[in-house]
């Protein structure tokens, strides 16, 4: 794998991160979808791959949690 992919990647998921600590969930995952679509491209381990898709995965309670927030 080459390194800019990668680096690419390592900004989205602390940009994501510190998304969450603000308390921003819609920016994290946007943040992490577009990880996402980076890891998705020719040459990038796998693994990296499916780091990026279970902190996607480990959002949904967050999203759900919030969805029902604005819900009251």
């Amino acid at each position: 794998m080459t390194g800019e992919p990668a680096e690419r990647i390592r900004t989205l998921l602390l940009r994501s991160d510190n998304q969450l600590k603000a308390g921003k969930t819609e920016r994290a995952l946007a943040a992490l979808e577009d990880a996402r679509e980076v890891a998705g491209t020719e040459g990038v381990d796998e693994r990296l791959r499916e780091l990026v898709t279970r902190r996607i995965e480990s959002l949904g309670p967050l999203l759900e949690g919030h969805a029902a927030d604005q819900e009251s």
